[in-house]
């Protein structure tokens, strides 16, 4: 057996499930869901336990703040208990107890995150996803004439990783890249990587091979 509650409207009253398990529950007879709530009225059908397989289960709306004893009544079972009930009180007749179910105190509701501590959260995943599209965009630098691929990692790490970056680079910053790289990267001259980078930016890929075929790398 089992006792589930739900707070409903506003929490001014709570729907509990009354469930019969199968092993508590009567061969095949009807049962009746029986209590303060109904004035104990064995002949209101209303609130007859639904069978569903081998289980009863009955749900109603019960108003907040109080403790209602019930007691379940089947035809071949008679009066018994419910072994999951919030308490049990000493019914009118001797050496009888009803079950009850207490809604004098609901706990409350969680409460919900406040607004703005969702904006932040949403603020700072915005930020991360925008992080993590912009580091993952960038272009395969090396179909530039002149350009290898340690190059390529320098200038991506400077922040130079697309053609249409490369394109608007000026020649003297790149030649400060590649200074600052060491001698071995200094040696390169990166004169002809802007005009090369536009065309490939733009998708004019034959017009950037006319100019490459022209080139001496890079030069």
């Amino acid at each position: 057996m089992a006792l589930k509650k739900q707070i409903k409207d506003k929490g001014s009253n709570t729907l509990v499930t009354f469930t019969i398990g199968e092993n508590e529950a009567p061969s095949s007879s009807n049962v009746l869901l029986l209590g303060d709530f109904n004035n104990w009225q064995s002949n209101d059908s209303t609130f007859q336990m639904e069978k569903k397989g081998n289980t009863y289960v009955k749900s109603i709306k019960l108003e907040n703040g109080k403790r209602y004893e019930f007691r379940y009544l089947s035809d071949d079972k008679g009066w018994f208990n419910d072994h999951a009930a919030d308490d049990y009180v000493p019914s009118p007749y001797s050496g009888i107890q009803n079950s009850v179910v207490d809604l004098s105190v609901i706990p409350q509701k969680e409460k919900p995150i406040k607004k703005t501590l969702t904006k932040t959260v949403k603020k700072t995943a915005s930020k991360a996803a925008t992080k993590t599209i912009q580091k993952a965009k960038k272009d395969d630098l090396k179909k530039i004439e002149g350009i290898g691929p340690k190059i390529a990692s320098i200038l991506t790490e400077k922040g130079i990783g697309t053609f249409e970056k490369l394109s608007k680079a000026s020649v003297k910053v790149l030649e400060g890249i590649l200074k600052e790289a060491g001698p071995r990267y200094a040696m390169h001259k990166p004169g002809s990587w802007p005009k090369q980078a536009k065309l490939a930016s733009t998708g004019k890929w034959d017009e950037l091979k006319k100019l490459q075929d022209k080139l001496d790398g890079g030069k």
